[in-house]
């Protein structure tokens, strides 16, 4: 795991390269020439299919954040508030100003959906072009978008697992989201180098996400109606974060109700004590799930 690629100095600052931030930009960059390439074989215009992109990206980021924030306020809140300590004028800085500090991992995929679900709405509106086609052109780059992110948040080793002792676990060094989490709340040893073994979520949903990608690229030349794709991988990527939710030991998480099952945790190899089910992600997964069923049919049989 490695959070910065490269640091260097300048002047008495140190400025460093974060490989969840490049690992972002690449997954977007990446999916966004899929998408383009794809729209010009429909005969959309790619120029305006980089227009939309672009303002996916920056609503995107920006609601995906805003939720985080949201979900997190206590957290962002008694940063700034500080401990009672002195602090330098840097470090208030810092410490006030951590909603703003991406690079350290803190997005929310539901928000960023809606928020670029929003922006679509709003251009193919403009444009005079069916949402159902260009969303199933940005579908797949979505998933593949996804794979990089993931992979940005094993670096920096934010949405990590709950504690387990599969010979898959992973460990995350002093410096990274994970150890910083679990040393606050005391599960970590003072002086350990690396956290207890935790499940790697990042990249159970990473592979997930490439599954789901692959799944779409196939179903792409063979659909039967506008939309299919964007609505099967709405109920993929719901699918699959509802399970990885089970395993994820992150705080940044919230519930709406706390329902443990010792039995079924101890058959996965988690903690008995801590709960299964239902966060809020879990919530929002099964709307979504049951709403892409629902449109699913329903355009299925206008088909």
């Amino acid at each position: 795991m490695h959070p910065l690629l490269f640091e260097f100095h300048l002047g008495s600052r140190e400025l460093g390269l974060h490989t969840y931030g490049v690992l972002i930009a690449l997954g977007f960059a990446i999916g966004i020439w899929l998408a383009v390439r794809q729209g010009r074989r429909l005969g959309l215009d790619g120029g305006k299919l980089l227009d939309l992109s672009f303002w996916m990206l920056v609503v995107g980021l920006v609601g995906s954040r805003i939720v985080y924030v949201a979900v997190n306020a206590g957290d962002f809140v008694r940063s700034c508030a500080g401990d009672g300590n002195p602090r330098s004028w840097g470090r208030l800085l810092s410490n006030c100003t951590r909603v703003l500090q991406v690079w350290e991992g803190g997005l929310v995929f539901y928000g960023g959906l809606i928020g670029a679900t929003i922006v679509t709405l709003l251009f193919v509106r403009r444009e005079r072009w069916s949402f159902w086609k260009v969303a199933d052109v940005f579908a797949p780059s979505l998933a593949l978008g996804h794979v990089f992110g993931r992979l940005g948040c094993f670096a920096a080793g934010c949405c990590f697992g709950k504690m387990c002792d599969t010979p898959w676990a992973v460990s995350f060094p002093h410096g990274s989201v994970a150890y910083d989490e679990l040393h606050r709340s005391g599960s970590v040893a003072l002086g350990a180098r690396l956290t207890p073994p935790l499940h790697p979520t990042q990249l159970y949903e990473a592979a997930g996400e490439l599954v789901i990608f692959v799944a779409l690229i196939f179903l792409r030349t063979r659909k039967r109606f506008d939309g299919e794709v964007l609505l099967v991988y709405a109920l993929g990527y719901a699918t699959l974060r509802s399970v990885i939710e089970v395993f994820r030991g992150d705080f940044a998480r919230s519930y709406i109700v706390e329902f443990a099952t010792p039995g079924l945790a101890r058959a996965l190899g988690l903690p008995p004590s801590e709960p299964i089910f239902l966060s809020l992600a879990q919530g929002v997964s099964l709307l979504v799930a049951a709403a892409a069923i629902t449109v699913l049919v329903r355009r299925q049989r206008v088909a």
